[in-house]
């Protein structure tokens, strides 16, 4: 099953079940080894479909993926949040998973700007270096595209985070989008109104000079928002931002609180692919 779309395996799956509970009836046995059996494939099939979500809706084709992700290694990069760092190998299974199912990938301004049909938006938040060492050569190979939400942290600590240079570079590529993600990973709802508008006009602004023109989204750190946050948010010149709420819904008629669907570390290739494309490869 290497590289079969999932869509068909689990149509195949649920047609196997399907002839197999059909043999139990048209096979000779007694009454009583034809009870049991069909006893035990529903059951089978109950217990899979209650501990697994392949039942749920995929979301519609119009209805954009906005995955949300942050580092790219084989270590875990924050030990604090290890579902964070995705490895290498998950992330180019889950390209090359969906766009075998039709998917396609783009940044978030062109999937704002044109949702069309079975598109994705990978965004990793933070701006982690290895954005630049393993997520920009992953991205050329496969011929994809993300959008990066980045701090200013940078500036102190860029054997961590990515510089300005690095974020040019992968700005020049053409497969990089940026966007804020305030100066230094403030969460806006912990901090004074005063505060929270300094972090995130601060970060827009380095990220200004950086790429030589405004960035057009921002992602809430932590997923965290107000009403006074998103106002503070579209009050620096933005025009959509980010949370981390769970599950694969429209655009919303307030581009602020846009939903995006984490994909956690060490996932297997088919759980991801339910994960991208209904929320959740769990009950």
């Amino acid at each position: 099953m290497r590289g079969f779309p999932y869509e068909r395996t689990i149509r195949l799956c649920l047609a196997l079940w399907a002839a197999a509970l059909a043999g139990v009836w048209l096979a000779p046995l007694p009454g009583w080894a034809r009870l049991g059996a069909t006893i035990a494939w529903v059951a089978v099939g109950v217990i899979v479909s209650v501990r697994f979500a392949w039942w749920r809706q995929r979301a519609p084709r119009g209805c954009p993926l906005f995955l949300m992700l942050h580092a790219v290694s084989d270590d875990v990069v924050d030990p604090d949040c290890p579902n964070n760092t995705i490895r290498p190998k998950e992330l180019e299974r889950l390209i090359l998973d969906l766009r075998r199912a039709g998917y396609t990938f783009h940044t978030v301004g062109e999937v704002l700007a044109e949702p069309g049909e079975r598109r994705v938006a990978l965004t990793f938040d933070d701006g982690f270096v290895d954005n630049f060492t393993t997520l920009l050569p992953i991205l050329r190979r496969l011929g994809a595209k993300a959008t990066c939400y980045v701090t200013n942290r940078g500036l102190t600590a860029p054997e961590r985070f990515l510089t300005a240079a690095q974020i040019r570079e992968m700005d020049a590529s053409g497969l990089v989008e940026f966007g804020g993600h305030t100066a230094g990973h403030t969460v806006l709802t912990q901090v004074p109104a005063e505060v929270a508008k300094r972090e995130i006009e601060e970060n827009r602004a380095w990220l200004t000079e950086v790429l030589g023109r405004p960035p057009t989204t921002f992602a809430y750190p932590c997923g965290a928002f107000t009403n006074e946050t998103v106002a503070l948010v579209r009050g620096a010149g933005y025009s959509a931002a980010f949370t981390m709420r769970k599950g694969m819904r429209p655009v919303p008629e307030n581009p602020f609180r846009i939903h995006r669907q984490i994909v956690p570390r060490g996932c297997r290739p088919w759980q991801a692919y339910l994960i991208a494309t209904r929320g959740r490869f769990r009950v």
